[in-house]
C-alpha cells in the first residue's frame, strides 16, 4: 500500500499552551479544545509528547507532530479521526488525512513545523509547514465549534529554478476499516480520470460513522477515491492553492455530505421526506431511502438517508432522481422517479419492503465427502448498495467447517462456490430462488483434482493484510479467506505492525494450520516483508526516516529469516526507487526474495530477477496477493508453492524458500524431477533432460523453458486439465540456469525458480 517519506533531518515545534486547554465558551456550542500530548482518542496513533488533538462537539482529530505517520509520510498531517457523540469520543476511524504533493511517490523532506496558529472557544487553526524537495508546503486545518467539518487549505510553492511537471497533487483520506463509496458517478472506479463525477465529495462509511472529503479541484482519483488529485505542472516560483473539507458523521449515511455540498457550493436544492414500512405495514428498523441520480447516460447511486421511527427526510440538489427504500436483507421497494425543482419539497411513503430469507450452504469434497473451506460469491441476484447490509462475497465458518448461513433479500440467485479455485479445483455454481422468510438448504460438491501437499508442496500467500491502517479485513476473515483459497500455511504482514499477529496465530492454531507472523516495513520509497517474526518483537526504528541498511538490519534484529522485496516496480517499490535514486543509503543486497504480485504487473519484475540470476545471485521469487479487503480481492490469487521434505515445520518452509525450492503460481502446478534451486554438475554440450509434471484446472496452454533469461523451447497444449508430463532436452555449453514459465488457458502464469547448471569437461564432471 502507499508509502511516503525520506527525511534527512526533522524540525518539530508546537505552540504549547498546556497539556489540556479548554477555553471558556460564550456561544451555544461547546468550545473547541486543544490537547498537547498523547491523544485521548481511543485507539489513536498520535501518542507523542508534542502531538496535537483538536476536538469540538462533533469530531476530534489528532495531528502527528513527533509521532511517525504511516507509510513514512512527512509529519504534520491528521492521523486520527473520531466521532464525538453526546460528549463521548468514539474510537479512531482513520489512518491518514493529509496533502500529498505527488501521489504516493517518495517524499524528500528536511523539516516539518507544526503550530497552533489560532485558538479560541469558537475556532482552532493548526498550521503545518514542510518541504517536499524544492517545494514548500503550507497547510492550515480549521476546526470550528459545533461544525462537523475540518476546513483544509494548502499552498504549494516551487522554490526551485526549474518547472515540476506532471504532478498529481491533492488530499488523501484513508479510513481504518469500513467501506468505500467513493464519488457519486464513479462508484467502483479504483483509479483514473474523475470524468463523469456527479458530485465533488467522496465518502467512506460503516454502520455508525461516515467520512466525507469535499474537494472541487481534482481531475483524477486513486485507490477508490481515497486519493483526490489534480494533474498539474508547477513552474519555478509558482504557487498553487488546494482546498478541501473533511466531514465527519456519526451515522452510516451519506445524506449529510449532500447537504453540506449544497451549502458549500450554493446549489439549487429541494427536499424529500416520507415514511418507510414493510408490506405487512410494520416499521423496519434501520431502513434507508436511496437516491440515484438520473443523467443522460443512466442512473447512478448518489446518496442515502437513514430513517428514524420509520420517517426519513433529506436534501438533494435540484434534478432528476430514482428513489427506493431498502433495509438489511429486505428486497428493495418499488422505485419512484422524481424531478425535484429548486425550492420544492416532495413527500412519498414506501410501504412494500419484503422481508429476507436464509440460505444455509454446505461445501464438501466430491470424493471424500469431507467439508471444505470455501468462498461464496453472488454472481447474479440482489447485492445491496450499502455494504453493511450485506455484500457479494461470503466465507464458510472457522468452527463449522464448510458451512455458512446467508441472510439475503428474496429473489433469484446464482452463486459461485470455490475452494482453492484455479489451483486444485474448479468452482461450482448453484442456482436458487429465495422467498420471503424462507430457509433454503444447499450442498455444493467440489471436485478436488490435485493434492500438492501429498507430494510435499505447500502453498502460502506471502503478502496479506488485516484491518491495520489501509486494511479492511479482521484477522478471522483473513484466515477464512486464506483457507477458502486453499493455502496450506496462513500468513499476515501488516504495515509496520504486528498487532494482529497473535490473534491470527491463535485462530490458525485452532484450525491446525501453520502460521507465519510477518510485518511489512513501509518507508515511502519501498516496502519489504520480514518474516517469520518471533512473538513479542516490535519495530524499534523510525522506518520512515531509516536508510535501507537500517531497515534490513532491523528485520534481522527481529530474527526474520527472510527479507522480501514487495511489488518492486510500483511507485513505492525498491527497484523503482533505485532507478529514481531516492533510496536512503543507496543500494543494499541484503534481501532474500523478490515478490511476484497479483496486485501489480510483473512484466518488469520477472526479467529483473532473471538478470540477478545471470549475475549468479541466488535471490529467488516469492509471491503474494497483497490483499487488504477479502470481499473485493482474492487471497492467494498468486502464491508460493514451497517444497518441504518429510514432516512440515515453519523452519523447513523458510529454509526451502531461501534455497529456491519453490515456484510462484497464479494457478498452474508443477512437480519437477530436478528440484528448483538445486545445482547440477554436467558435461558441457551433453544432452541434459529436464522433466516435469504439470497441471492446470483451467486448462494447460503452454510450458516454456527459459535459459539465462531467454525462451529456448516451448510446448503448447490444447487446454488439457490432466496431469501432463513435459520433457525438455537442453545442451548447456557453459554455466547457466533453466526455469519455466507456464501459462493456463485463461492467461494465468507460473514462474519457477531456476535449476543451476555448472558445466565441466567429462573428466572433471566424473570426479
Amino acid at each position: 500500500m502507499p508509502g511516503i517519506s525520506n527525511r534527512n533531518s526533522l524540525i518539530l515545534f508546537v505552540a504549547l499552551f498546556a497539556a489540556l486547554i479548554i477555553p471558556a465558551c460564550t456561544g451555544e456550542s461547546p468550545p473547541v479544545t486543544v490537547r498537547v500530548g498523547p491523544t485521548d482518542i481511543p485507539g489513536g496513533d498520535a501518542l507523542g509528547a508534542q502531538d496535537i488533538t483538536v476536538r469540538n462537539s462533533r469530531l476530534a482529530v489528532a495531528f502527528a507532530v513527533d509521532t511517525a505517520p504511516p507509510w513514512g509520510v512527512a509529519r504534520g498531517g491528521i492521523v486520527d479521526v473520531a466521532v464525538v457523540q453526546n460528549g463521548e469520543l468514539s474510537v479512531d476511524r482513520a489512518s491518514l488525512v493529509d496533502f500529498m504533493p505527488n501521489d504516493w511517490s517518495d517524499w524528500p523532506t528536511s523539516y516539518q513545523l507544526v503550530t497552533v496558529e489560532k485558538q479560541s472557544a469558537d475556532e482552532v487553526i493548526v498550521k503545518t509547514e514542510r518541504d517536499w524537495g524544492v517545494t514548500r508546503l503550507v497547510t492550515t486545518f480549521q476546526i470550528r465549534a459545533g461544525d462537523d467539518k475540518v476546513h483544509i487549505v494548502t499552498e504549494m510553492t516551487n522554490t526551485g529554478d526549474t518547472a515540476l511537471e506532471a504532478l498529481s497533487s491533492g488530499y488523501v483520506l484513508w479510513p481504518d476499516g469500513g467501506y468505500i463509496f467513493g464519488i457519486p458517478g464513479l462508484e467502483g472506479l479504483q483509479e483514473g480520470p474523475a470524468t463523469g463525477a456527479l458530485a465533488t465529495w467522496s465518502a467512506f462509511y460503516d454502520r455508525d460513522w461516515a467520512f466525507g472529503l469535499h474537494a472541487r479541484f481534482d481531475d483524477r482519483i486513486n485507490n477508490g477515491a481515497r486519493d483526490r488529485y489534480l494533474l498539474h505542472d508547477l513552474a519555478a516560483g509558482e504557487s498553487r492553492q488546494f482546498e478541501a473539507w473533511l466531514q465527519v458523521n456519526d451515522r452510516g449515511e451519506l445524506a449529510p455530505f449532500v447537504s453540506s455540498a449544497i451549502d458549500l457550493e450554493d446549489l439549487p436544492s429541494g427536499s424529500v421526506s416520507g415514511e418507510i414500512s414493510a408490506a405487512n405495514g410494520k416499521s423496519v428498523a434501520g431502513a434507508v431511502v436511496v437516491a440515484e441520480k438520473v443523467t443522460g447516460t443512466g442512473s447512478y447511486p448518489y446518496t442515502w438517508a437513514l430513517s428514524e421511527g420509520g420517517a426519513y427526510s433529506f436534501r438533494l440538489p435540484a434534478g432528476s432522481y430514482r428513489l427506493y427504500a431498502t433495509a438489511k436483507g429486505y428486497a428493495n421497494s418499488s422505485e419512484i422517479s422524481v424531478d425535484l425543482p429548486a425550492g420544492e419539497s416532495i413527500s412519498h411513503n414506501f410501504s412494500d419492503l419484503r422481508p429476507p430469507g436464509d440460505l444455509r450452504i454446505r461445501v464438501v469434497d466430491e470424493e471424500t465427502g469431507k467439508p471444505l473451506d470455501a468462498r461464496i460469491t453472488i454472481e447474479e441476484g440482489v447485492t445491496p448498495l450499502i455494504s453493511y447490509f450485506g455484500q457479494a462475497t461470503y466465507f464458510t465458518e472457522l468452527d463449522d467447517v464448510g458451512e455458512v448461513s446467508l441472510t439475503v433479500a428474496p429473489g433469484m440467485y446464482r452463486l459461485r462456490v470455490s475452494s482453492a479455485e484455479g489451483f486444485t479445483a474448479a468452482p461450482v455454481f448453484l442456482d436458487v430462488e429465495v422467498a420471503p422468510a424462507e430457509v433454503r438448504e444447499l450442498t455444493a460438491v467440489i471436485d478436488v483434482v490435485e493434492n500438492p501437499v501429498a507430494r510435499g508442496w505447500y502453498g502460502a500467500d506471502l503478502h496479506h493484510h488485516s484491518d491495520v491502517l489501509d486494511g479492511y479485513t479482521e484477522p478471522h476473515f483473513v484466515l477464512r479467506s486464506e483457507l477458502a483459497a486453499g493455502v496450506d500455511v496462513s500468513f499476515l504482514s501488516d504495515h509496520d505492525s504486528m498487532v494482529n499477529n497473535a490473534e491470527m496465530g491463535r485462530l490458525a492454531a485452532e484450525r491446525n494450520i501453520p502460521f507465519i507472523a510477518a510485518t511489512e516495513l513501509s518507508p515511502s520509497w519501498a516496502h519489504f516483508n520480514a518474516y517469520p517474526i518471533a512473538a513479542g518483537e516490535t519495530i524499534s526504528i523510525d522506518v520512515g526516516n531509516a536508510t535501507v541498511q537500517e531497515i534490513f538490519a532491523e528485520a534481522r534484529r527481529m530474527r526474520a529469516g527472510v527479507v522480501q522485496v514487495n511489488h518492486p516496480y510500483n511507485n513505492y517499490g525498491y527497484f523503482r526507487a533505485l532507478e529514481n535514486e531516492v533510496v536512503p543509503g543507496g543500494y543494499s543486497d541484503d534481501f532474500d526474495l523478490v515478490e511476484v504480485s497479483s496486485s501489480t504487473p510483473n512484466d518488469e519484475t520477472i526479467p529483473a530477477v532473471w538478470a540477478l540470476w545471470n549475475e549468479g545471485r541466488r535471490i529467488y521469487f516469492s509471491a503474494g496477493s497483497d490483499a487488504h479487503d477479502v470481499w473485493n480481492e482474492v487471497s492467494g490469487a498468486v502464491r508460493m508453492y514451497v517444497h518441504v521434505e518429510g514432516e512440515f515445520t515453519i523452519e523447513k518452509f523458510i529454509e526451502s524458500l531461501r534455497k529456491g525450492h519453490s515456484y510462484a503460481s497464479a494457478g498452474p502446478l508443477v512437480y519437477p524431477e530436478t528440484m528448483f534451486g538445486s545445482e547440477i554438475r554436467h558435461v558441457a554440450n551433453d544432452p541434459l533432460p529436464l522433466d516435469f509434471s504439470v497441471r492446470s484446472v483451467r486448462g494447460l496452454s503452454s510450458v516454456t523453458l527459459i535459459k539465462n533469461g531467454n525462451a529456448v523451447q516451448t510446448r503448447n497444449f490444447d487446454d488439457t486439465t490432466a496431469l501432463t508430463a513435459v520433457s525438455f532436452i537442453a545442451q548447456p555449453d557453459t554455466d547457466s540456469w533453466f526455469s519455466l514459465v507456464i501459462l493456463d488457458a485463461e492467461g494465468f502464469a507460473t514462474y519457477t525458480n531456476p535449476v543451476w547448471i555448472r558445466t565441466a569437461d567429462r573428466q572433471s564432471a566424473a570426479q
